[in-house]
């Protein structure tokens, strides 16, 4: 028997498990990279830069938000009394 026919008839060689196991570590990728681009992706994404955009700018958030609220509140009472 040709030795390299013993080869290409026996067991995976080390470096066609190293192949293998290189493929099935990308398709496991690849399957979770799909899978995270569900319907929700695009809000996901949108919030995580509105996180990174507020989460330095905290306090300042903050009060804007409480601004904005009471510009709000104001506004619609005087809507009401209208």
């Amino acid at each position: 028997m040709n030795p390299s026919t013993a080869r290409a008839a026996g067991p995976l060689t080390r470096n066609d498990a190293f192949v293998s196991s290189d493929f099935v570590a990308l398709a496991s990728h690849m399957t979770a990279c799909q899978r995270s681009r569900g319907r929700f992706f695009t809000l996901q994404a949108g919030l995580e830069t509105l996180q990174s955009l507020t989460a330095p700018r905290l306090v300042t958030t903050g009060a804007l938000c409480v601004l904005c609220s009471g510009l709000v509140i104001l506004a619609l009472g005087l809507l009401h009394t209208a």
